[in-house]
């Protein structure tokens, strides 16, 4: 074994006599976590419910994309997915958008029956799509003819304002992108919108992937605000055996607690090897090329709790009136820690670290730390608009002759000036995607 992990295993030896050896002399140190639940409920609620009902709406383009669909192996294998869900079912046949039926039954025989009418509206079918709290299906081409003056919209984003409103709604968009031939002649693509929230459980989303084939030709894009649901490892939290620490069991919380004191942690965390140096991992992000924004950053947030706690504790133990913070009350603390940069870009997994300037003046010298910390991100990509892989299958070619066939790229426009808004980045909002919390010694 070599010196340095020797040294290691009897440091987290000792460590793991500290709590014992200094218990009659710190624990007055020691923070009371029985109110913690009703304090962190209080003052950090989680996200509100989606707001989105169980219902669904189907909206049917009945334009030739659809009606020449019934030869499709995606669309087929679909189909009972969309049907299973009861929606009601709208079908869109030129300007005119009409509930046909919220029989399953009858949805799926309007799906197997589709006559064609083109010139599909489809700007108002969007538009009330995102004026409700349905999850809902679009199954269409994406081509708009709203007269014939402009023909075919060649790079009209008509749909940006919907986009973005259901966006900035915190919903979430998922679009697959099949590719097929039209009247034997037109290289297009059709269209499957899917409009829903990816927190809700077993959402219209989960329930199509499901059934949806593995296609290689069939892209899927996520509009969402681009702040990640982390994935969690099956040992989650990962806590560095060197901390000592105990996973303190509090409601909807990760709470870590470590007596070691902060010189010692600085001595054994700062080997330049992450495997040694890290002091919570398990959890990462999705950064695969369907994701609209590619996470560059991640920054570790912190805050300290400890004052506002005890008197949030205090009041609780008399029966008192609870006080109230507001976030900018609690101090934010600089360089206490940071997320290994080489890790997440190689495979996304987010590794907590001491942060590389860390010189504790931030830290309490008369008082344990309590610690609020929130991963946001620090820096993202729009991972659509310069991306070739993707928004090729979101352009095709005019099928009007008057237009020479020009490229229409209306529904590309749509999504791009979406996500080129600098106020729709996930790194302007800096909203918390994952929350820990731990106690540590003064320092």
């Amino acid at each position: 074994m070599c010196t340095t992990s020797l040294k290691r295993v009897l440091f987290a030896l000792i460590a793991l006599a500290l709590p014992i050896l200094s218990l009659t002399s710190c624990v007055a140190d020691y923070v009371d976590l029985e109110s913690f639940d009703k304090f962190t409920e209080a003052v950090f609620p989680t996200k509100a419910d989606s707001g989105l009902s169980d219902e669904i709406d189907l909206y049917v383009d009945y334009s030739t994309c659809v009606a020449e669909a019934s030869t499709s192996e995606f669309f087929k294998a679909t189909h009972p997915a969309i049907v299973d869900c009861n929606p009601n079912y709208y079908s869109i046949k030129g300007k005119v958008i009409k509930l046909e039926t919220n029989d399953r039954n009858k949805s799926y025989e309007l799906l197997r029956t589709i006559k064609e009418v083109n010139n599909a509206d489809l700007k108002t079918a969007v538009s009330d799509i995102t004026s409700t709290n349905h999850q809902a299906v679009l199954i269409t081409d994406g081509e708009y003819f709203p007269n014939n003056v402009i023909k075919d919209n060649l790079d009209n984003p008509y749909l940006a304002p919907y986009i973005r409103s259901w966006i900035k709604a915190d919903h979430d968009i998922y679009i697959y992108s099949e590719p097929y031939v039209e009247s034997q002649k037109h290289n297009k693509f059709r269209y499957y919108m899917i409009f829903t929230d990816a927190d809700i459980e077993n959402n219209l989303n989960d329930k199509f992937v499901r059934s949806a084939p593995e296609a290689s030709d069939v892209l899927v894009l996520h509009l969402g605000s681009g702040v990640p649901v982390p994935k969690f490892s099956k040992k989650f939290p990962v806590i560095n055996p060197t901390l000592s620490a105990t996973e303190t069991p509090v409601k909807n919380n990760v709470f870590i607690d470590t007596a070691l004191e902060w010189d010692d942690i600085l001595k054994y965390m700062r080997t330049e090897d992450i495997d040694e140096d890290y002091f919570l991992r398990g959890l990462s992000v999705n950064n695969l090329s369907e994701e609209c924004f590619a996470i560059k950053k991640i920054k570790a947030v912190v805050y300290q709790l400890y004052d506002q706690y005890q008197e949030f504790s205090d009041s609780v133990a008399i029966g008192g009136h609870l006080p109230q913070f507001k976030p900018d009350e609690f101090e934010e603390l600089e360089n206490i820690f940071e997320i290994d940069d080489k890790l997440l870009k190689k495979k996304g997994e987010i590794a907590i670290k001491i942060h590389e300037d860390f010189d504790g003046e931030d830290l309490s010298t008369e008082h344990n730390n309590l610690l609020k910390v929130d991963l946001v991100i620090d820096e993202a990509d729009d991972n659509f608009s310069d991306n070739s892989d993707m928004k090729d299958g979101f352009i095709w070619n005019s099928i009007s002759a008057a237009n020479n066939h020009a490229p229409n790229t209306s529904l590309y426009q749509s999504i791009s000036q979406v996500l080129r808004d600098p106020k729709m980045n996930p790194e302007k909002s800096h909203k918390p995607f994952f929350t820990f919390y731990i106690q540590t010694p003064k320092f």
